[in-house]
């Protein structure tokens, strides 16, 4: 998975704007640079380090979601925007309900997603009893989901190589 990302990642998203302003298109550029170094969330990686994460989770998990969290002008970042990232055992499988309309955690509207449910925090850890009491509704126009559908009308990711797993397990059912 390391040799995938990397290859798939490179030097990550480089801008490189078509401007004849040679000096509107250096302060873009510098924006930019600076952005990178405060783009994530939880100040622990650059923005191609993200970009890597996210790759790296979608392949692992089959999807990953971005938070978009806008920052007041006060935190004194250069764009105040930076990105959370959210792995997809947040997002629980099993919030389902009528109204309003919610499927694996997904609220959509005339089918349209309006918002997703996400724990607080990590159903894994000891101390949370995961339930929809420790759920929070996040606007859909906060999050970014990257995944990869297989099939028209797919909600959520399916990790890579889930279909070779399948094959495996029947096999060794059927010989075991």
């Amino acid at each position: 998975v390391k040799l995938l990302v990397s290859h798939l990642i490179g030097c990550g998203i480089q801008p490189r704007p078509k401007l004849d302003d040679k000096a509107l298109r250096a302060d873009i550029l510098t924006l930019w640079n600076d952005w990178t170094a405060e783009a994530d969330y939880d100040g622990v990686l650059g923005f191609c380090a993200l970009q890597s994460q996210v790759t790296r989770a979608r392949y692992e998990s089959g999807e990953v979601f971005c938070r978009l969290q806008w920052r007041p002008k006060s935190a004194g970042l250069s764009v105040p925007l930076q990105i959370q990232l959210l792995e997809a055992d947040l997002l629980p499988l099993g919030h389902n309900q009528a109204t309003p309309s919610i499927r694996q955690g997904i609220e959509r509207s005339n089918g349209q997603r309006v918002a997703y449910w996400f724990y607080r925090e990590h159903p894994g850890n000891r101390w949370i009893v995961p339930s929809v009491g420790t759920l929070s509704r996040v606007p859909a126009a906060e999050i970014l989901h990257h995944y990869l559908p297989d099939r028209p009308s797919q909600l959520r990711g399916a990790p890579e190589g889930i279909s070779t797993l399948y094959r495996a397990r029947s096999v060794c059912g059927t010989h075991g």
